[in-house]
Order: C-alpha cells, then sequence, then structure tokens
C-alpha cells in the first residue's frame, strides 16, 4: 500500500499524476468519487486547478470523521478573493486536519511530512530524553508561550502538555501541527528575531488585534489563512 494518496478530478488526473511521481514517488492516485466511497487511512494530498468548490466540500465532509490528515494543493495561481474563499471553505468544514498551500514544494514537504509521522511506530511514547519532548518544548519557546498558555492555544490541559514535555505521552503529530505549519510560514515571511514582536504587536491584518492573542485562544488556523490569503495579493 502507497504511504500517500493523490485526490484529483478527471480535468487535471494527468497533472496530478506526473506531480505525484515527481514530487512523492510512492504516492497513489485517486478519484474524488473513490475517496468518498471509501477514506484511506493515508495522508491525502488533494490536487487542484480549479475554482469549483462543490465537490470538494463534499470530499471534506466525507473526509471528517476520518483520521486522515489532508494537503489542499491549488497548483494554478488563484485571485486574492478565491484563495480567501478556498480558506473559508478549509476551516467551516474540516479545519482541524486540513491545510491549504499554493507552492509545489510545500505541498510536498506538508504531505511527506504527514506520512513519516504517521509511519510504523508512531504510536509509541518516546524516552524521557526523546525527540517528542523536544518538539513540544522547542514549539512552546519558539511561540515564547507557558506551559498554560500552550494549553489554551491546543485546547487541552496543563497537565497534558506537561506529560509531553516530559515525553511521558506521546502527542498525536495533528495536535502540533498548527502551530508548526503556523512557524513554519512566519519563518518564511518575518526576520527570525522579529517574530516575537510582531505577535505581540497590534495588526491591521487582525482587526488591531495582537496575534500572539488569536493563538492564545486557539485560533493558530485563522492566522494561518490570513497569511496565505495576503500571499496571494489579497489586501489587508
Amino acid at each position: 500500500m502507497a504511504s500517500i494518496v493523490v485526490c484529483a478530478e478527471p480535468g487535471c488526473w494527468r497533472q496530478a499524476g506526473r506531480f505525484a511521481e515527481k514530487a512523492l514517488g510512492d504516492a497513489e492516485l485517486k478519484s474524488f468519487e473513490a475517496l468518498r466511497r471509501r477514506a484511506p487511512v493515508q495522508p491525502i494530498l488533494v490536487f487542484l486547478t480549479n475554482t469549483d468548490y462543490h465537490r470538494l466540500r463534499s470530499l471534506l465532509r466525507t473526509l471528517k470523521p476520518a483520521s486522515p490528515d489532508v494537503v489542499i494543493y491549488y497548483a494554478n495561481r488563484l485571485a486574492p478573493e478565491e484563495a480567501a474563499q478556498l480558506g473559508k471553505l478549509v476551516g467551516e468544514t474540516r479545519p482541524n486536519h486540513t491545510s491549504v498551500v499554493f507552492e509545489a514544494k510545500a505541498a510536498a514537504a506538508s504531505v511527506l511530512g504527514h506520512s513519516r509521522s504517521s509511519g510504523p511506530g508512531n504510536g509509541r511514547a518516546p524516552s524521557p530524553n526523546g525527540t517528542q519532548a523536544n518538539r513540544t518544548r522547542r514549539l512552546r519557546e519558539h511561540f515564547r508561550l507557558t506551559q498554560t498558555e500552550l494549553a489554551n492555544t491546543l485546547g487541552i490541559s496543563l497537565r497534558t502538555v506537561q506529560n509531553w514535555e516530559r515525553a511521558s505521552v506521546a502527542a498525536r503529530p495533528r495536535q502540533l501541527r498548527d502551530l508548526e505549519e503556523l512557524w513554519s510560514i512566519l519563518k518564511e515571511s518575518i526576520k527570525g528575531p522579529d517574530i516575537p514582536a510582531w505577535l505581540r504587536s497590534e495588526s491591521d491584518a487582525f482587526a488591531g488585534q495582537r496575534p500572539i492573542e488569536l493563538l492564545k485562544e486557539g485560533k493558530a488556523r485563522d492566522i494561518i489563512v490570513e497569511f496565505r490569503r495576503l500571499q496571494a495579493g489579497e489586501p489587508v
């Protein structure tokens, strides 16, 4: 069984197949209809080239109760209002396990990352000095959050965060995915030393709110969608 599923409509089947072969290697190409009949357990990359979102919404609703992580890759240049519509669709339909990217390398890296994190042995808790503890703590320190603030951000208990940082209990990859995606976006857009100040400054893009406050309210995905909208060229 392939480690990744690439989903595409008939109109972009060949283009999706070329992308899968070049960027992903071991990937299985399936149609929207095939995924609606049977949701796979592997991570899914949805390859889009048009803005007919009715079928995409139907697919995401079908996948909503299932466990696979989904990366939506829009392969053509997207108008600002359409990028915003796509982000809104995901936010309303299946926000917790779905991300949107507009660049080929980012799409491949994202879905391959999900594939590695869901591979054999992922359910085992690492040792107290293992990478899981380092991963959680490092991510919290990137955003300069306390353990309590990280718990609020993720909608979990303080004890859970403490357990993760001690590596006595392993976090599921998807539970930290939005923060990791946001940190990656910030590093691409803002100089590293300036990120803490940006997070704690009022922003016109967020109606005068400080991004760090949105983050603490569990709205990391809202910040990601806004960044993607701005990257697509839509004005503040």
